[in-house]
């Protein structure tokens, strides 16, 4: 329970920090420094405490995956979605990595979803559809396409994010998973900073006090402290699972979003929001015993 409580907490004010990133840096640029003072923070923290073990050479290849898809890519995504549409709305198709965690789960392993997680994952998709349809056919029709990138982008980094999910979880046990994570975060931060040279794109950052502000809590607060007790959750209770903190944190996201964005809520919007937290619900709550 605390696991998830702080894991609630420091990703459902993330979303906002990532908006209040947005501007003349690129996303590339944020995540890259953002990964690599996370980093540098939790291996620090592991050495002085003599915790820190070099994973083994036979997790190159997932701590490899691990880095570019939850410490990379999955972000590029979302920082670039929130130029489009709130961070509020991007955390609600967040909250469906739990349904498209098991679908990889059942294709890459042969897990084959419950009844109540097909059930959960209808209430889930309408609840999205009609958070987000309405929207993306105004915007269309006008002729713009702001809302419909901003949700497949989403979509894209939720995907990007399961699959990191899933290599998290297949990392043998006897792996160190703080020391884990803090090779995966430096990897995704070497990863961007890459790509963003090659775009052509400066590393240096600027000096402006709300840019830092949310690149130190980002790194620390949602990336270290969050990471962590995420990745740990997934480790103990499996990836699944822990995507239960996924249906807690969007409600958070929205009220921060409603307060500093402005987002207006409608009986529309509250309705899909409402159909997609309880399809997650459903997913998540426990069957009962078959003995009598």
């Amino acid at each position: 329970m605390i696991l998830l409580s702080v894991v609630v907490f420091f990703w459902g004010i993330s979303w906002y920090a990532i908006a209040m990133q947005l501007g003349e840096v690129h996303p590339l640029v944020s995540i890259a420094w953002r990964f690599f003072i996370a980093s540098i923070v939790l291996s620090g923290w592991l050495i002085l405490s003599r915790q820190f073990r070099l994973p083994a050479r036979a997790d190159a290849t997932r701590l490899l995956g691990l880095g570019v898809c939850l410490f990379c890519l999955n972000f590029v995504c979302f920082y670039l979605a929130t130029g489009y549409i709130t961070s509020g709305l991007i955390s609600v198709v967040f909250a469906a990595a739990v349904f498209i965690t098991f679908v990889n789960q059942w294709i890459w392993a042969g897990i084959r979803p419950q009844k109540k997680t097909l059930l959960g994952a209808v209430f889930g998709l309408a609840g999205i559809a009609v958070l987000f349809l309405p929207s993306i056919s105004d915007d269309l029709a006008r002729g713009d396409r702001n809302s419909l990138l901003g949700f497949c982008l989403s979509v894209l980094g939720t995907w990007f994010f399961s699959v990191g999910n899933l290599v998290s979880a297949s990392l043998p046990r006897t792996t160190h998973l703080p020391s884990a994570i803090a090779c995966g975060m430096l990897i995704g931060a070497l990863c961007s900073a890459l790509i963003a040279t090659l775009l052509g794109e400066s590393l240096v950052l600027p000096k402006d006090i709300a840019y830092l502000s949310a690149l130190a809590y980002l790194a620390i607060g949602a990336s270290v402290i969050g990471f962590v007790a995420y990745l740990t959750l997934v480790a103990k209770e499996g990836a699944a699972k822990a995507g239960y903190a996924t249906v807690l944190f969007p409600i958070l996201a929205l009220a921060v979003s409603t307060v500093m964005e402005g987002y207006v809520w409608t009986l529309l919007a509250a309705s899909g929001v409402l159909l997609a937290t309880t399809g997650a619900l459903i997913v998540f709550y426990p069957e009962r015993s078959k003995a009598l």
